[in-house]
């Protein structure tokens, strides 16, 4: 049955799709489709021309997943996509994002791609003192490459676009991408074509500023003692690397070791230091196929210094203590440089492939545009308490930035000096923008925020009182808007710093959030603390209090904390999957879940034998320098324990506790996570992430393939429908019931409504499950009426009995990745005997394709 999700309501890759000549063998039964369907899809006739831009495979036999996008008059429409699954070239899903055209304003532009960029340059307040030229230009000039200017990192694509609005009316834009030389920012532009006003604005740099931090008062300091490494010699031709090998999750939680040849023989067939597909390095420093990681520390988002193996790639160096941070680049480098090869490899099993999109300089198997390796930034000098990761379509390298963490994350910046009845040092928390908390005092008496509309305090409307801030230390209230918007708004009437008061019980939290223009330190205090100021000074009393940071600082350094490494890397993947490689502005909607996979990829790398469901898994724990059982960086830790973690899909819905998009991100991790140890539980734990059979590897395989099917402005129903229908391609929906079980005890149940995904104060939640799961929580293994299957667990021989079922056609026997390991048709109403003594021991699936339908049956080999 055909299943629709709709919603109602480098240089190379710069021509794309002119240049790369993606293949259109699938369009014409993909337009067919959709023409034969376009009102029950919710499109008029001329809605419906469309294009394919990338295809992914599956891992289910068959099946592709076609990406294609709409044209009017020959133009592509901004994100009027649709994801299309084949099987045996049949179209069974269809993820619909298409728009209903109403009326097109133009079709010619009035700007040229110069004009439009100009005009978007003084909205952004990006300044350029060269002139823009036209590098490169297809024959009807839709499509030009501008120079960069002083401003940008590399030339300017600009195409024209339609963007559509809410009555499917269509703007003719210039579609630009500009990725600015701070590394700050990544914009992808939509700019009216007649008035040059930006329309649209999204940023391919995921900024993992962690805005919901709910960490307690320091109560951990972990120190990195001085480590000299005594080892032999390693054996002619391998590679090593002295690092915190994975699943340790960073020094919190255990010690570095030396791991010799890591890198997978099919994700990375020539090792890691090659980049051309002849055996061979190309390099001996930290740079090859899948990433090149040097250090930023001046901020140039150039190439710095990488640690060199020598001929031996030896990458086995030293930790000193008592050097500091920058001393040990050779060290931080190194993790790094493991870490993002590691995520490369590992999700190449899963289906982050050359295929699908993933980040290669030169894809060995032909498929898939490559030259996109990432760069991988260590002790980035752009910021501090922070990490990000800006993901351009495919062609086209990501980049990384890891950056220092310091220990004034929370601790005691702030001195009330007077009234004396409530002077003296409270705990407050940086901003992960803007300049640093400075060792020279900023003394001076303190100003309310007003701006006179809803709360009058929390500077998201325009500020009244600004005259009486030159000069001052200015409290706003936490909540309605971005920090870095507040303090932006602040600075403009000349004050000297910002207090942001918490609205929520507990510790002040990090900042989270960037800010190209932020020139003024921030601050946040406690909700209990920001009060006391508040009634203090509307009661007449002037507050008069000092911010600096103490002189002994040290910084903690993110390139050894592979959970947050995964987190930015994670963001690629996402991102990259989601509509497919050549489009990479489909999660910036409201209630996309990006922060959610980042979190989760992370979680799944670093769980360890003898780990438990319940659990306290912190995110980041190592850098906000807690213990391993501390919050983290995310409201509480993750854990299917709800008196951890009780939080469900209507905590979405609150702006004021749950931020956009980490908090969100946060809830369907929560969910995610669940959905793992359910599997776990099911069919146990296997330590083997890459070939493993557990029900982890299982997780991985669905959510991978769900991420492939999902629409592109993707929300949390889109989301588990995906994972629902990957389980049926997969596996036959053997895990179908557990999968809504799931779900529905976090509120993502049947019933549950996700609204309009661009927005996020619309969700339902609701705690059923699917109606068929309720009489039958799932398959009878050896249901009587079907089929009979023995010995199970099967040791050499599985035999399956059909005689008391003649119209059973096919049999397969299928891993827990989806990979078909036997394969039988023509079968006949006998006893069917199949040898496994050949197969790992772990769990599969015996899928039987009846008249009736395809059930599988789950098997275990000891």
């Amino acid at each position: 049955m055909l299943q629709t999700l709709q919603r109602t309501g480098f240089l190379s890759v710069f021509f794309c799709l002119s240049f790369y000549g993606i293949s259109q063998t699938n369009l014409p039964v993909v337009q067919q489709y959709i023409h034969r369907h376009a009102v029950e899809l919710g499109l008029n006739e001329s809605a419906v021309t469309i294009e394919i831009m990338s295809e992914a495979p599956s891992k289910s036999p068959g099946v592709t997943h076609v990406y294609v996008r709409q044209l009017i008059n020959g133009i592509p429409v901004t994100n009027g996509l649709a994801t299309v699954t084949l099987k045996n070239g049949n179209v069974v899903y269809i993820a619909n994002r298409l728009k209903n055209i109403s009326a097109t304003n133009a079709t010619v532009p009035s700007l040229t791609a110069q004009d439009a960029l100009g005009k978007a340059l003084e909205q952004l307040s990006i300044t350029n003192s060269q002139p823009i030229q036209v590098v490169k230009s297809s024959a009807n000039n839709a499509e030009v490459v501008l120079s960069k200017g002083d401003f940008s990192r590399e030339d300017i694509p600009a195409k024209l676009a339609y963007l559509a609005d809410e009555s499917g009316n269509l703007q003719l834009t210039w579609d630009l991408s500009i990725a600015l030389k701070n590394g700050e920012h990544w914009w992808s532009l939509r700019v009216d074509a007649a008035s040059g006003k930006i329309l649209e604005q999204n940023d391919w740099i995921s900024h993992c500023a962690f805005d919901d931090c709910s960490n307690p008062e320091h109560q951990h300091e972990t120190t990195l003692e001085t480590q000299h490494t005594v080892l032999m010699p390693p054996p002619p031709g391998v590679d090593e690397y002295l690092v915190y090998a994975l699943p340790v999750e960073s020094p919190n939680h255990g010690d570095r070791s030396l791991v010799i040849n890591p890198s997978d023989p099919i994700a990375s067939p020539f090792g890691w230091h090659d980049d051309n597909g002849i055996t061979g390095d190309e390099y001996t420093i930290t740079r090859g196929n899948n990433v090149y990681a040097s250090d930023d520390i001046n901020d140039d988002d150039n190439p710095g210094y990488s640690p060199d193996g020598s001929a031996l790639t030896s990458f086995d160096f030293p930790y000193d203590s008592l050097t500091g941070v920058q001393g040990n680049l050779d060290a931080v480098i190194t993790n790094l440089f493991y870490m993002n090869n590691m995520m490369h490899d590992i999700w190449y099993q899963y289906g982050f492939d050359e295929p699908s999109g993933n980040f290669q300089v030169t894809n060995y198997t032909g498929d898939g545009l490559g030259d996109d390796g990432v760069f991988a930034d260590a002790q980035d000098g752009s910021g501090t308490n922070n990490a990000n990761f800006g993901t351009p379509p495919e062609g086209e390298s990501p980049r990384m930035q890891m950056y220092l963490w310091t220990e004034a994350n929370v601790t005691d910046l702030l001195t009330i000096n007077d009234p004396s009845g409530i002077a003296g040092t409270y705990v407050s928390s940086t901003a992960g923008f803007g300049p640093p908390v400075p060792s020279t005092p900023i003394t001076a008496d303190f100003v309310l925020l007003e701006d006179g509309t809803g709360d009058v305090t929390d500077g998201c409307d325009p500020i009244v009182n600004g005259a009486a801030m030159a000069g001052k230390i200015v409290l706003v209230r936490r909540g309605g808007c971005t920090f870095a918007s507040k303090v932006e708004a602040i600075q403009d009437f000349g004050a000297l710093a910002v207090i942001v008061m918490n609205n929520t019980g507990g510790q002040p939290t990090a900042m989270g959030g960037n800010s190209a223009t932020a020139a003024i330190p921030a601050i946040m205090v406690s909700q209990t603390d920001g009060n006391l100021f508040q009634t203090t000074i509307t009661g007449g009393t002037t507050v008069n209090g000092t911010i600096v940071a103490p002189n002994d600082l040290t910084a903690t350094d993110s390139d050894f904390d592979n959970m947050i490494i995964a987190h930015e890397y994670g963001h690629g993947i996402s991102n990259r999957l989601t509509g497919g490689s050549e489009n990479s502005d489909c999660l910036n909607n409201a209630e996309q879940m990006g922060e959610g996979w980042s979190d989760w990829f992370g979680l799944m790398l670093t769980i360890e034998p003898g780990d438990a469901a319940e659990d306290r898994r912190g995110v980041g724990t190592y850098v906000t320098n807690e213990p391993t059982t501390g919050d983290g960086i995310r409201p509480v830790p993750y854990s299917t324990d709800f008196s951890i973690n009780g939080f469900t899909y209507s905590a979405t819905n609150n702006t004021s506790t749950i931020s956009e998009p980490h908090g969100i991100g946060f809830v369907w991790a929560s969910m995610l996570w669940d959905l793992n140890w359910a599997l776990i539980d099911e069919y146990g734990f296997d330590p083997d992430v890459k070939y493993g059979t557990g029900g982890n590897n299982i997780a991985m395989t669905l959510v991978i393939e769900g991420l492939k099917l999902q629409p592109c402005g993707t929300g949390f129903v889109d989301g588990r429908d995906a994972i629902l229908l990957a389980d049926e391609l997969l596996y036959a929906g053997a895990n179908k019931c557990l999968i809504w079980e799931v779900f529905a005890n976090r509120g993502l149940g049947f019933s549950a409504d996700q609204g309009d995904p661009d927005s996020r104060t619309d969700q339902v939640q609701a705690f059923d499950v699917h109606p068929s799961c309720i009489e039958n929580a799932g398959i009878n293994e050896n249901n009587a009426d079907f089929v009979s299957v023995y010995p199970n667990p099967a040791k050499d021989i599985l035999f399956v009995d059909l005689t008391k079922r003649a119209d059973v056609t096919e049999i397969r026997m299928i891993d827990v990745q989806g990979k078909v390991l036997t394969e039988l048709t023509g079968v006949t109403p006998s006893v069917v005997s199949i040898n496994v003594s050949g197969f790992k021991n772990g769990i599969y699936f015996l899928e039987l394709t009846a008249l009736d339908g395809t059930k599988s049956i789950r098997v275990i080999k000891h």
